[in-house]
């Protein structure tokens, strides 16, 4: 009776250590996705700009935007992030990182500010006032980017060359164009948009040379090519001008063209714009 007594205090002690241990091997909580922080981050801010806006406040938030910030405060190398944001696109560049993009989507007009994505951008712009070397704006600008705010100043207009289009960024885009230009049935063909999705994928508009205008999407590394056809009034906003011709033959309206190369200097092929 002794013996068997001792045994099952041997177990319940044996239970109390285990139970008492049990924390220790729990898995440490997974850090946030990009996905996740972001998420976070938006919310946040679209609290932060209010309900929705009236018509008189609406006019405060209407139009192009330019705004700009410092790299320092993210660790980063030295320098300022630059956004442009149009009616129909918006770029986002870092020294030394590149040029970001995208449509502008539906903008969300608040109370005291907008929010709108564009391709993989979440912008927010607040009414406060903002100091940026020296000079008092009346914005602030907030930027989401693969996990990553960026705040800085920001005012209404662009500046005159400052004017961005979905070509801004062609490099950046080239692997699925040349994914969707492969599978063209009526070459030659001229890209007349191309932009950003979410989930890393890229929208391709094609005009070819039989004039039947079809839109492919792609993976950002050119992957998983389909193409749908579109109607006469099926056009994205910026769709035609420019355009952009693979390879390096010119052009026929020469006037109007420009090489578009790549950061080491290969020739990508010719951007033409409508007007020139």
């Amino acid at each position: 009776m002794l013996r068997v007594l001792g045994v099952v205090l041997a177990l319940a002690a044996s239970g109390c250590q285990r139970q008492s241990g049990a924390p220790e091997d729990q898995a440490a909580p997974a850090s946030p996705t990009n996905a996740q922080r972001e998420a976070e981050l938006a919310a946040e801010q679209l609290a932060a700009i209010g309900g929705p806006a009236n018509a008189s406040q609406r006019t405060a938030f209407e139009g192009e935007f330019q705004a700009s910030g410092s790299l320092d405060s993210l660790g980063g190398a030295e320098g300022a992030w630059e956004l442009t944001l149009l009616e129909d696109y918006a770029q986002f560049s870092r020294p030394g990182l590149g040029e970001d993009g995208g449509v502008v989507g539906a903008r969300d007009f608040r109370e005291r500010g907008l929010r709108v994505v564009a391709g993989p951008l979440t912008i927010t712009i607040k009414q406060e006032a903002c100091t940026a070397s020296g000079v008092e704006l009346p914005y602030v600008a907030d930027v989401l980017f693969e996990g990553v705010a960026y705040q800085g100043c920001a005012r209404r207009g662009v500046a005159a060359g400052a004017r961005p289009t979905w070509a801004s960024v062609l490099p950046e885009l080239m692997p699925a164009i040349d994914a969707c230009l492969a599978r063209a049935e009526s070459p030659p063909v001229r890209v007349t948009f191309a932009g950003a999705l979410e989930e890393g994928e890229v929208s391709v508009r094609l005009r070819e040379s039989d004039g039947a205008r079809r839109v492919c999407t792609a993976t950002a590394a050119g992957d998983n090519a389909r193409f749908e056809h579109l109607s006469d009034l099926d056009t994205a906003p910026g769709e035609g001008d420019p355009e952009f011709q693979r390879g390096a033959e010119q052009p026929r309206r020469a006037a109007c063209a420009e090489q578009a190369l790549d950061s080491s200097g290969q020739v990508l092929g010719w951007v033409i714009r409508r007007r020139c």
